[in-house]
């Protein structure tokens, strides 16, 4: 069975991938400027912490989901998925990354400010999956000889892994300077070098699955399968995804982010208002090299069935039964995949309400649909995070609001350019979160401002 259903097995693969994009939340509303907060707006390349600004490395995942809990995924990693299934009485979703900021560099010179950095993802996700189309595949449907299970998925639900790469070159300029108040703006290009992409998507499935013994066939079907893969991928006839950051071999790509910000000046040189507005990830890559894209069209009338436990050999081989069934009629899109970046709007603002506490609130909100196949995720989010701040030593406990796994709350510390935390610490150790995730990093400054 383990053959016959090579497409629905996908469904399952970010299981083994524990890899939307998020930002480093906590940190990159830090009174200690540096290129995560760039990263968030690149208006705030003006308010660098030093004159030279360098980022050695920084790191941070995640994963989330909105069914099973975080001790639930330690007592039972094997079964995870059934449970999350069993207890779904809507769509599922998880949501998994791993982003790294490389090599980076920015610096000021007088109003002006420029940088380049580097960055990379890899990511997988869920969407919107449709529990009860999963539980008419599973072995516990059939407990007897002779089964009949109804079908109904009326939407799109996805599965997609994705990784890539950007180089990017960030300029920022004042407008407005005076001794209390500035306005700033800023903007970033992106070079983005793609390396990896695999989407399932399956929408409006509509049929009859029949089983009798060992034989199951579809019989009364609709509905539309995409499969997009790497040929490289394939290993042996299933999935892999090699996780290759900071591969520069492909540019296939360009995004852009602009903000502005707002600057209210304490005599310190810290600020007591800093608020900002940014319009981030606009833009395309291609994930073209030996990229395989179908989309099979599926239509098998009532009163004759197709017989998918006889479907094996490689997915070359497969492809050319079903298209041979006359119930199948497969778009190949030869060009390679077109992906829209996960663009979002986010606002921010942060206050100092004494001479060691400050309060920060951020949010971002994304434009496009997620059950479009050609397009990456990221997830709407709200943030809370209340820091206290001693000299060059720093706590910071981020509440954040999930699209999918609802709130968390965490914890991070930082001396100078070093830090280290978690966005959901806090309610791991005290609540049933359903989040877990950690970021560390290091930059360090030069010169005076």
């Amino acid at each position: 069975m383990k053959k016959t259903f090579a497409i629905l097995t996908l469904l399952f693969i970010v299981h083994h991938t524990a890899f939307g994009q998020n930002s480093f939340i906590g940190i990159q509303n830090s009174q200690r400027k540096s290129i995560h907060s760039v990263w968030m707006n690149p208006a705030e390349i003006n308010h660098l912490h030093k004159k030279i600004e360098v980022n050695f490395f920084s790191v941070q995942g995640s994963f989330g989901n909105n069914i099973i809990s975080f001790q639930d995924v330690l007592k039972d990693r094997e079964d995870v998925l059934n449970l999350a299934f069993e207890r779904a009485d809507g769509p599922v979703n998880v949501r998994s990354n791993i982003e790294i900021i490389g090599p980076s560099i920015g610096f000021k010179m007088d109003r002006w400010a420029f940088g380049i950095s580097t960055q990379a993802f890899a990511s997988g996700h869920m969407i919107d999956l449709d529990p009860k189309l999963a539980e008419s595949f599973s072995s516990n449907n059939f407990t007897g000889r002779s089964n009949i299970i109804n079908i109904n998925s009326p939407f799109n639900q996805r599965v997609n892994i994705s990784g890539w790469t950007e180089i990017g070159f960030t300029a920022g300029f004042e407008l407005i300077r005076l001794a209390e108040h500035s306005l700033s703006v800023g903007g970033t290009y992106k070079l983005l070098f793609p390396y990896n992409y695999i989407n399932v998507g399956v929408n409006q499935i509509n049929g009859t699955l029949v089983q009798n013994d060992f034989e199951f066939s579809l019989t009364n079907t609709t509905g539309r399968v995409n499969l997009s893969y790497a040929d490289e991928a394939l290993d042996a006839g299933s999935f892999t995804f090699s996780v290759n950051p900071f591969n520069f071999s492909q540019l296939s790509g360009y995004g852009v982010d602009l903000g502005a910000n707002y600057k209210w000046k304490d005599p310190q040189g810290g600020s007591k208002l800093n608020a900002g507005l940014a319009l981030r990830n606009i833009g395309q890559m291609r994930f073209g090299r030996n990229q395989t894209n179908n989309t099979y069209n599926i239509n098998i009338p009532e009163g004759e069935s197709f017989r998918i436990d006889q479907l094996e050999g490689s997915l070359e081989e497969i492809n050319q039964q079903l298209v041979n069934s006359g119930y199948f009629s497969i778009d190949r899109q030869r060009e390679g995949v077109l992906t829209n970046l996960p663009t979002l709007i986010s606002a921010y603002g942060e206050l100092k309400l004494s001479k060691s506490f400050y309060m920060s609130l951020y949010g971002q909100q994304r434009f496009n649909s997620q059950n479009d196949n050609n397009q990456l995720v990221a997830q709407n989010i709200l943030v809370l995070t209340p820091r206290l701040l001693f000299g060059n030593f720093e706590i910071y406990s981020p509440w954040t609001s999930y699209e999918v796994a609802g709130i968390t709350g965490g914890l991070g510390l930082r001396y100078g350019g070093f830090f280290l935390g978690s966005n959901s610490i806090i309610t791991g150790l005290i609540a049933d979160t359903k989040q877990a995730d950690f970021h560390i990093g290091l930059s360090w400054g030069f010169g005076n401002n």
